[in-house]
């Protein structure tokens, strides 16, 4: 077997395993950990626990979507030259569906439904000295709340929040389950 078919292999491998742990976690998050939070915890440990999920997730999620963007990507190219006329464009789905999850969660989700919870969260863990830094740009760290969200963050409390923001997480998991699904068909359209 040449190193140009090992290659193609691991990033086989990469362009799978990455969109389908992102979906894991995903799934898990909205659906695993979020219903016991907010069936038991009161406002302000649930606003600690979501807080902290919340924050941790950078760590996983974007490398799991650069890797699996950038395999399938690459995957696209070189099978372009394969004689399955499928799997470049089964390839370059998967690597956009999976890029597409940066731009749904910086434009739509931080604004509103993350921007929202993270202002419900300074709310009411105040008194323990938490502190969001600055308003705009991006960040687990940053109040990225429109006055839309805020508004609504006033009128609601922090339940309906991490309910809301578990459904709108689920797309996002939808999306990478497809990218997934791609990925694999186009795999094993390339042979």
């Amino acid at each position: 077997m040449s190193e140009a078919a090992h290659v193609t292999i691991v990033l086989q491998a990469i362009a799978t395993i990455a969109p389908a742990l992102y979906t894991g976690f995903t799934f898990a998050y909205s659906h695993v950990a979020v219903p016991p939070l907010t069936a038991h915890a009161p406002p302000r440990l649930l606003a600690k626990q979501w807080l902290q999920a919340y924050q941790f997730a950078p760590i996983f999620v974007a490398p799991l979507i650069l890797l699996g963007t950038s395999s399938n990507a690459l995957l696209a190219y070189l099978s372009l030259d394969s004689p399955s006329s499928s799997a470049a464009p089964l390839y370059a789905v998967a690597a956009l569906a999976n890029a597409c999850i940066i731009p749904y969660t910086a434009l739509y989700m931080e604004p509103r439904v993350n921007g929202a919870a993270k202002w419900k969260a300074r709310e009411l863990l105040r008194e323990d000295g938490f502190r969001l830094k600055g308003r705009g740009g991006q960040g687990t760290n940053k109040d990225t709340a429109s006055e839309a969200a805020r508004k609504w963050a006033e009128q609601v409390d922090m339940k309906t929040i991490v309910n809301t923001w578990a459904e709108t997480n689920a797309w996002r998991y939808v999306v990478t389950a497809f990218a997934t699904l791609m990925s694999v068909s186009a795999t094993v359209a390339r042979g």
